[in-house]
């Protein structure tokens, strides 16, 4: 059964259920990453796509920024024990955002593969081998 794709609003993010195995999440300009619009961002996350496995493909706008309150909170912790995500790539439009990203993983290590870019090319084509890999071989 393949799924119309849906979008959902936040504050920050418009989420596009592209297909019951991924999840796109496009922070919109100006974007500020705060505590709670995160928390609000992947509370819809999850509501999208439920207990079956999927992946997100995130964008982040040049423009956006953060509060370091943001940098020191582990926003996926509450997947860790029934983690769904299978693949996440993340397009960073800012060279800062980019590596500030990386350092986050570094902090908070996620249980799926991670990609974190500055081109978006490059991760739709890393997301789509992510997504073959997979269901050729389950994990």
């Amino acid at each position: 059964m393949m799924l119309e794709p849906s979008e959902f609003e936040t504050r920050i993010a418009t989420l596009i259920r592209v297909s019951n195995e991924l999840l796109e999440i496009r922070y919109k300009p100006g974007t500020v990453f705060i505590t709670e619009d995160v928390v609000e961002v992947q509370a819809m996350r999850r509501s999208i796509m439920g207990i079956a496995p999927y992946a997100t493909l995130t964008i982040i706008p040049e423009d956006a920024d953060f509060s370091m309150e943001s940098m020191r909170t582990d926003h996926a912790g509450a997947d860790r024990s029934e983690s769904q995500i299978i693949a996440t790539a993340i397009v960073a439009k800012s060279t800062l955002i980019e590596r500030l990203t990386s350092v986050y993983f570094k902090f908070f290590p996620q249980l799926h593969r991670v990609l974190v870019t500055d081109n978006e090319a490059d991760a739709r084509l890393w997301m789509e081998r992510q997504l073959n890999e997979i269901a050729n071989t389950g994990s």
